[in-house]
């Protein structure tokens, strides 16, 4: 099975860690706008991709075990322009040099840690996530964008014209499935949905398109959005349906016929489970017709 999973920060580890042991093929393609914390001062010094949430996706399917997998977690903590950067993020950034490209990179890093997956940025070019506030104010940057107040007009990228990783539009047309998120809707998820390339291949591709749906409200503008009207919320912003399918919490638990998850969802998680995303997901893969929706799912 050859499945396809957008979006970037915690949200697409999770899943990626959850199919990990499955038999599938999977390609991530992961939002490169983060401009906070070690992935924003590499990206000031050097005009780098954000790296971070590959570093992390990288990590994610690594044996846990492997030394390298350790030493890429690992943050340095004296005072030193280094204070604060991950080894991973160094040897990303390190390997971006001496490739001269960021695809080539982390397919270095990625047989440094013995992962065969494929992990694509959403672009080879460096570029900001921007966003029209309601009274035309231009905001700048992805932590600016996550901190506003008021949900934006228009979100948009520093360069529209930006081409995506060529073989991830080709992955994106050959999947079987397209998992697109969870995670922070606005900054980690919609990113990617706005590459056109990427945009055009999720038009096109006859993948059933399945919307993740987070597990709690955000921590951000979009809590003023129910986590159930996040896909077609953000469908409206960018101007084009992404998904097939949204797969809320409640489906999730309905459709795990393994045990009684009603407990373990009225609970107040912040992560989904990975056990009940694997045993969910996989289960419709035998069924992935995008026109043959569950009463389930919505």
């Amino acid at each position: 099975m050859r499945i396809v999973c957008i979006g970037g920060g915690h949200g697409l580890s999770t899943v990626l860690e959850a199919l990990n042991s499955g038999n599938h093929h999977l390609s991530a393609i992961i939002a490169t706008t983060d401009n906070g914390g070690s992935t924003g001062r590499l990206r000031a010094d050097k005009r780098l991709v954000a790296l971070g949430d590959i570093r992390r996706c990288i990590d994610t399917l690594a044996n846990k075990d492997h030394l390298m997998s350790v030493l890429s977690q690992h943050r340095f903590s004296f005072e030193h322009d280094a204070k604060g950067h991950s080894v991973g993020n160094l040897i990303l950034s390190a390997l971006c040099e001496l490739t001269q490209s960021p695809t080539k990179a982390i397919q270095e890093y990625s047989r440094l840690l013995n992962v065969e997956h494929a992990i694509y940025p959403m672009s080879e070019s460096p570029v900001d996530l921007i966003a029209t506030s309601k009274n035309g104010t231009r905001i700048k940057g992805e932590c600016e964008v996550d901190a506003l107040s008021d949900l934006p007009q228009e979100l948009y990228l520093s360069d529209k014209l930006i081409s995506a990783v060529p073989e991830a539009v080709r992955d994106i047309y050959n999947a079987d499935m397209i998992l697109i998120g969870p995670g922070s809707a606005l900054t980690s998820i919609t990113p990617p949905l706005l590459v056109n390339d990427i945009k055009n291949a999720l038009l096109n591709t006859s993948a059933c398109r399945i919307f993740i749906e987070n597990v709690c409200k955000e921590n951000s503008v979009m809590s003023k959005v129910s986590p159930c009207q996040h896909a077609s919320w953000l469908s409206n912003l960018i101007g084009y349906k992404f998904f097939d399918l949204c797969l809320s919490v409640d489906a999730l638990g309905a459709m795990d016929t393994r045990v009684d998850f009603s407990n373990l969802n009225s609970e107040k998680l912040s992560t989904h489970n990975k056990q009940q995303l694997k045993f969910v997901i996989e289960s419709m893969i035998t069924k992935p017709n995008k026109k043959e929706s569950s009463p389930l799912i919505h």
